[in-house]
C-alpha cells in the first residue's frame, strides 16, 4: 500500500512541479532568472545580508555554483556584493531595491497561482494539504 501511495504522490507531484516550472520559466523569461537565482534572491531577502558561503549552504550548492549565481544576479543589478572590510576574503550579498521589487512581484504571482489551485479544493482539503506540505518540507533532507 505505501509503495503505491508513494508512486501516486511522485506522479502527481511531478506533474504539478512540471506545470509550475513551465509557468515559472515563461514568467521569468523577460528577466532571465533561473529557479536557483530566484531561490537565492528569496534567501537573501529572508536573511537580509548573507555571506557567499552561507548562501551556498542554504542553496545546497557548491561554492563555485553559488558564485556564478550571485555574479549573474549582481550583473542584473538584483543583488549588491560587498567585501568584508575586516576580512577581504569574505563576500557579503544583499538585495538591491530592484531585486526587492522583482522578488515581491514574482512572489505575488506565485501566490496567486497557488490561490487558483487551492480554490479548486474544499476548505478542509486545502488546510490539510498546506499542513502536510509544510510537514514534508521540514522533514526533507
Amino acid at each position: 500500500m505505501e509503495r503505491r501511495e508513494a508512486e501516486e504522490l511522485f506522479e502527481s507531484t511531478f506533474v504539478l512541479f512540471r506545470s509550475f516550472g513551465r509557468r515559472f520559466r515563461r514568467e521569468r523569461e523577460p528577466h532571465y532568472i533561473t529557479p536557483t537565482q530566484y531561490h537565492a534572491l528569496a534567501l537573501v531577502a529572508e536573511k537580509g545580508t548573507v555571506s557567499l558561503m552561507e548562501l551556498a549552504g542554504l542553496l545546497r550548492v557548491a561554492g563555485p555554483t553559488a558564485t556564478r549565481t550571485i555574479e549573474a544576479l549582481v550583473q542584473k543589478a538584483l543583488l549588491i556584493r560587498d567585501r568584508d572590510p575586516q576580512d577581504r576574503r569574505i563576500v557579503w550579498v544583499r538585495l538591491s531595491s530592484r531585486g526587492r521589487r522583482l522578488l515581491e512581484q514574482e512572489r505575488a504571482g506565485h501566490v496567486q497561482y497557488f490561490e487558483q489551485l487551492l480554490a479548486r479544493l474544499p476548505q478542509e482539503d486545502r488546510s490539510a494539504l498546506v499542513r502536510i506540505m509544510k510537514q514534508l518540507a521540514l522533514e526533507a533532507p
